[in-house]
């Protein structure tokens, strides 16, 4: 009996390992992406870094910053962000979640031509 548990128990602990190694990348159905909201870019500084990632071209531009006025640059709607690998330019828009809990926390999304979101900044850990 003792063998027929540690039997099932190493094979739950081998499917639960490996289909977390089979996920999705999030712009094809994976987890959610770690989109900046606008209220992030408030909070940073000089010396912080941001990535650029763009899912059209799977292509990543760290970005350093300088102070708060060019944090807050990043993040103005309607700004056009050019993507040095897909050799175009794309549009900063705001979204707002509805019932994503207290609080507006809008996100910054970043859209392509046919508005469909196809990149995202990202906080670099230090």
């Amino acid at each position: 009996m003792k063998t027929l548990k540690t039997l099932l128990t190493t094979t739950l602990a081998i499917v639960a390992l490996s289909s977390a190694a089979f996920a999705l990348p999030a712009w094809k159905g994976g987890p959610a992406t770690p989109a900046m909201k606008k209220g992030d870019f408030d909070n940073l500084k000089a010396g912080d870094k941001v990535a650029l990632v763009c899912k059209a071209s799977d292509s990543i531009v760290v970005i350093d910053i300088k102070d708060q006025k060019e944090a807050q640059e990043l993040c103005t709607e309607g700004r056009m962000i050019h993507c040095p690998t897909c050799k175009k330019e794309y549009k900063t828009t705001f979204v707002n979640p509805t019932g994503k809990g207290p609080g507006p926390q809008t996100k910054v999304v970043i859209v392509n031509e046919k508005g469909e979101p196809c990149m995202f900044f990202a906080k670099i850990l230090s």
